[in-house]
């Protein structure tokens, strides 16, 4: 199985496997088919990868090191940082201020700019799948993650001011995927049962929306991803149908008067001694759906917008990316674009990297060089199309 992320504006894509790590651009004028912006064979089996924005910084761990964290520098073709830690990496989250390492019992924030760990969160429970979600946006650091074992709370941790900022109780059972905003100002969770997406405030803590994805059975929900602009969220599953919600009403402010809360409130004011009742039917179905070739695989989607059209982006486990078109006036099903393996082939000639680049000797050389790079330099961290 190939280890696959988006960057933190699902503009690209990367794909570790045992071989290496691709890059693939997603914000062409052609969305139908992706272009591969860099390759490399660093002959080791990467578990995890992910990209800073369109930067040439890329963070992994390999399966043969799983408490170790590589970062590499694109434009150098090098490792420029080793950072061990007291148990394997589960998750790696970044933004241009923090990186957060997640452990099973342990956050660790580091500041990007030198690597120097800034605080310590000891998880309230033990997190075995790394479940987290850090904020993107530069003046910016929210992470969230698990606080209970028996059910869905969360807590939101500032990662800049290094302060508890909220804890939210999101559902019954516990959390399986978590997701912020562009401009985090609202979180969306779901939890293991997935059939139901809510959104919160992130500054109140308050119920925003419920989504629901279905009734007839229980799915394993593997990525939430909102739009840029906020609009729509993406929920995809290990299912063959990814759920696309619009985000543009609020169940406090625009339901009242609704046939929703007439009926709610009928059947608590005359069955509220016979059943429990949760408030369901203020529920908002999906607005659209996109239809999977082949379902039961681990997926991950991402959203991109090009010439104000939204493409829902989708990519399963054995590297197969879909490609759909969203139509935002009437929904519906998601007209499949295209259809892409990105599988890493072996055979194909490429440049290698330089074996002198690895070497023990040159990760302490450019680990004391650290402190001098800057994330925010355009000549440092150059956005890939200018290496091309």
């Amino acid at each position: 199985m190939d280890c696959i992320s988006f960057n933190q504006d699902c503009s690209n894509l990367v794909i570790g496997s045992k071989s290496g790590y691709q890059l693939y651009n997603l914000s062409q004028k052609d969305v139908g088919q992706v272009v591969r912006t860099h390759r490399n064979t660093v002959k080791k089996n990467l578990c995890l990868i992910t990209r800073l924005f369109n930067s040439s910084l890329i963070a992994m761990v390999t399966e043969d090191q799983r408490s170790t964290l590589k970062l590499r520098h694109l434009k150098k073709d090098a490792e420029i940082c080793e950072r061990s830690y007291r148990g394997n990496i589960l998750a790696v989250k970044l933004n241009r201020q923090r990186l957060v390492v997640c452990l099973t019992e342990f956050y660790i924030i580091h500041d990007i700019r030198d690597m120097n760990i800034l605080h310590t969160i000891t998880s309230p429970v033990r997190n075995p799948t790394g479940l987290c979600a850090l904020s993107v946006l530069n003046h910016s650091a929210l992470l969230a993650y698990p606080s209970s074992d028996d059910s869905g709370t969360l807590e939101i941790f500032d990662a800049l001011t290094l302060e508890l900022q909220i804890q939210i109780e999101a559902h019954s059972s516990k959390l399986a995927a978590v997701a912020f905003s562009h401009n985090a100002d609202m979180i969306a969770t779901a939890s293991c049962k997935g059939t139901v997406i809510r959104l919160f405030s992130v500054s109140t803590g308050e119920k925003l929306m419920e989504f629901r994805r279905g009734l007839r059975r229980c799915v394993t929900i593997s990525s939430l991803v909102f739009s840029k602009d906020g609009m729509f969220l993406v929920a995809s599953s290990n299912t063959e149908t990814v759920h696309v919600f619009k985000v543009t009403e609020r169940d406090n402010e625009n339901t009242s008067g609704s046939w929703a809360n007439y009926l709610t409130s009928t059947i608590t004011s005359s069955a509220s001694a016979l059943i429990p009742f949760s408030g369901s039917l203020n529920a908002w179905r999906n607005f659209a759906t996109a239809r999977l070739q082949e379902g039961g695989l681990c997926t991950t989607a991402g959203i991109v917008t090009l010439k104000n059209v939204p493409y829902i982006l989708v990519v399963n486990s054995n590297a197969e990316l879909q490609v759909f078109k969203l139509d935002v006036e009437n929904g519906g099903e998601c007209e499949l674009i295209s259809t892409q393996s990105l599988a890493f082939e072996e055979k194909e000639t490429y440049k290698s990297v330089s074996s002198s680049s690895s070497s023990s000797e040159e990760v302490k050389r450019l680990e004391v060089n650290l402190d001098n790079i800057k994330l925010d330099d355009s000549n440092e961290f150059p956005p890939m199309s200018s290496l091309q």
